[in-house]
């Protein structure tokens, strides 16, 4: 079977997990190509979707409208997806740890819609972002560890929030190697992408059977 076929045969809220990540992160890149000001060093990704800002190029506002836009619908469709793995699982630990991803998914929303033109609104619903996220890792990485199976991915999941932590510790403390914030926050999206993407691949591939099963026995 091609490729095209396996993706054609995938269950809706599969290919949503698959391919909502990837607006986002299309989004950015256009938003940077229509940002030439733009320095990975200097700036933070939020200035991208600023929209009036002159300093980053001529074409701030379009590059602003696809950079905000490709966050919100990434964020919705990445909660629908969230939504149906909750009502899927029978695993109370699988679900505690998605309400964080949840809320998480919410303050990205927030992150689009209020972009940085509304100053401190702004600033909070993304702290709101970057704060949630790791704990939904946490807290599936605690719970899938009683899985033999699983055990590898939980290790992954409890370690790798705090390589963000440590980026954004840095940048908290002072950096000589960047001024701003983009860094750490692509880093961070693009860890949890990844996360995301692989806890998709294994419910594809019907590895996470037993967290929809009403044992909630280690195998």
């Amino acid at each position: 079977m091609s490729l095209s076929e396996k993706i054609n045969n995938m269950p809706k809220y599969t290919k949503i997990g698959f391919f909502a990540p990837l607006i986002a992160l299309s989004a950015i890149a256009i938003a940077i190509l229509l940002s030439p000001g733009f320095d990975w060093f200097d700036n933070a990704l939020s200035d991208l979707g600023h929209y009036t800002r002159t300093d980053l190029g001529p074409y701030k506002l379009i590059g602003a409208i696809v950079f905000n836009g490709g966050l919100i619908v990434t964020a919705i469709l990445m909660l629908l997806f969230t939504i149906w793995f909750l009502k899927w699982t029978k695993d109370s630990a699988t679900k505690i740890g998605l309400i964080p991803l949840a809320i998480s998914l919410i303050f990205l929303i927030g992150i689009g819609v209020f972009s940085e033109n509304f100053g401190e609104l702004h600033y909070w619903v993304s702290v709101g972002f970057f704060l949630t996220f790791p704990f939904s890792m946490w807290a599936i990485g605690i719970g899938w560890l009683r899985f033999s199976t699983l055990r590898w991915f939980s290790v992954i999941s409890l370690i790798l929030p705090f390589i963000s932590l440590y980026l954004w510790g840095d940048y908290m403390l002072g950096t000589p190697i960047w001024q701003n914030v983009a860094i750490p926050e692509i880093v961070t999206a693009l860890s949890a992408i990844v996360w995301l993407w692989t806890i998709n691949m294994m419910k594809y591939q019907g590895k996470l059977e037993m967290l929809g099963e009403a044992s909630e026995s280690a195998e």
